[in-house]
């Protein structure tokens, strides 16, 4: 990786943003035709945006007041009218309320949003001050009030097309509005594209053995994302992920069953495709991790680097370093008969590591076994130890979930499974959260690196779970991440 040197980085950024909101004309077709008018805010108040791979439908907040200026996009039907368009004059009064003089602006209101509409945030630094300039309203020349041209060269800057663009502008939420407030200021609740699959519900089904495309695919039995404005990502396309015997039926909606397969270690969220939303799946698999793990997930390609002298804004991490006697791996796997089998993994307190290991002299116990019925102790089926019912208190252990992704597997393949992923589990780790500056624009389920030179001990390559984003007028551009899994620390070699 090349050398880094905040000495060459801007001394400044001035914050840019872009909302537009609008109504499609078949709700079926949320990225098709548009009704009515495009509704762009360039001044807010506060943006919040919530994701997590963990999460299926992220959430954002929007918040601005009464007066805010809307412009809106107007087809014109004659030459006359499009000149007449670029006439518009926007005026502040006497007591502070902006007046428009033009119907092609207008002041935001409660009224002006709806539940179901559209919106998009797109959110960024600029270090040109005319661009920052041409979205103020009390501006006296061009601005994207008043002017096409220069509306036009506005929006030009909303478009990171790679690490050598000079726009500093990403897309940072798509979705819908959920909620309006009825009250000053004017506040909007939204989610994701995700947020239209809890209105598909589900067709009735019994199959002894599927995959994810079967559902989700364009080319599956059920076509679940058809007309959602969502594709399933082709990399989760081209891997095998295995559901066993499933059996959904119409009271579940397409949300409902993402959201459920969680349970099961396969992580549902909204990721990009070449400019398109797309639901990408991850297992939570991070020992020996496959091709189907979120660790090989490219919602983001490439390892985002984070200096600590340029991009922390705040540090809120704690390095910890814990006990793997104190550590617990806690199994669970689908049986052949379509059943939850759990088990949990210690480090056996009494093993004499000077004898050879032996079913009374072993490495690992199991503890809070499921409980066999007397139809599977029939079957043959048996404890890993002796003592089902030796129950022990988790809250002295570090508890780490791991689910198998052989389906089916028996209890001895998950114990042997479950003790793989013991052993490789890197106890070293770090707490809390990180605070950047929003100029990096993390996105959940990507990896970043961290480069501390005052305090290396935590440098390494992390995946990130969760992200808040807020922007706004009292703490600028912030971006909060959580980093819990740690894939590497030494011999990382950038590769571009």
């Amino acid at each position: 990786m090349a050398d880094f040197d905040t000495n060459k980085q801007p001394g400044y950024h001035i914050l840019i943003s872009l909302i537009e909101v609008w109504t499609p004309k078949d709700k079926k077709k949320p990225n098709g035709e548009i009704s009515g008018d495009v509704m762009r805010i360039c001044e807010v108040e506060e943006v919040q945006i919530e994701e997590s791979f963990k999460k299926l439908i992220g959430t954002a907040s929007v918040r601005f007041p009464r007066g805010t200026i809307i412009r809106k996009t107007i087809t014109a039907r004659t030459a006359e009218e499009e000149k007449d368009f670029q006439k518009i004059s926007v005026n502040l009064s006497n007591s502070g309320v902006v007046e428009e003089t033009r119907t092609e602006t207008s002041v935001a209101s409660v009224d002006t949003f709806k539940i179901g509409q559209r919106i998009k945030i797109y959110l960024g630094y600029t270090t040109d001050p005319l661009v920052a300039e041409m979205a103020k309203t009390g501006n006296t020349g061009k601005t994207i009030y008043n002017d096409n041209d220069t509306y036009q060269e506005y929006l030009s800057n909303f478009k990171n097309t790679g690490p050598d663009s000079k726009k500093y502008m990403s897309l940072m939420f798509d979705g819908y509005i959920t909620k309006v407030s009825l009250d000053t200021p004017i506040e909007l609740e939204c989610e994701n594209l995700a947020s239209y699959l809890k209105t598909i519900t589900c067709p009735k089904v019994k199959l002894k053995k599927c995959e994810v495309k079967d559902f989700l695919g364009d080319k599956g039995r059920y076509k679940m994302l058809q007309d959602t404005g969502l594709i399933l990502h082709p990399d989760t396309a081209g891997m095998d992920f295995d559901l066993g015997a499933v059996e959904l039926s119409t009271e579940l909606t397409v949300a409902d069953v993402l959201t459920e397969w969680a349970k099961y270690g396969m992580f549902c969220y909204v990721s990009d495709y070449n400019g398109q939303p797309a639901i990408q799946i991850g297992r939570a698999y991070f020992s020996n991790p496959g091709r189907d793990s979120l660790l090989n997930a490219t919602t983001v390609p490439g390892i985002v680097p984070i200096h600590f002298d340029y991009h922390v804004a705040d540090n809120g991490l704690t390095l910890t370093s814990s006990d793997k006697d104190f550590l617990a791996v806690k199994a669970k796997g689908i049986s052949s008969d379509d059943k939850f089998i759990n088990i949990t993994i210690l480090r056996n307190t009494k093993y004499d590591p000077g004898k050879p290991e032996s079913k009374s002299n072993s490495r690992y116990r199991y503890v809070n076994e499921t409980k066999l019925s007397k139809k599977a102790l029939k079957a043959g089926k048996r404890y890993l130890t002796d003592a089902p019912n030796d129950k022990v208190d988790m809250k002295l252990y570090t508890q780490i979930a791991f689910v198998s992704k052989k389906i089916p597997t028996t209890v001895e393949k998950l114990a042997e499974e479950a003790i793989k992923y013991f052993e490789g589990y890197n106890m070293t780790g770090i707490e809390g959260a990180l605070t950047l500056f929003g100029d990096l624009h993390i996105r959940t389920a990507q990896q970043v690196q961290l480069i501390d030179n005052r305090y290396p001990g935590k440098n390494g390559v992390y995946l990130v779970e969760e992200v808040t984003t807020t922007f706004g007028t009292k703490d600028g551009f912030r971006q909060k991440i959580t980093l819990p899994y740690c894939i590497k620390r030494e011999g990382y070699n950038d590769k571009k």
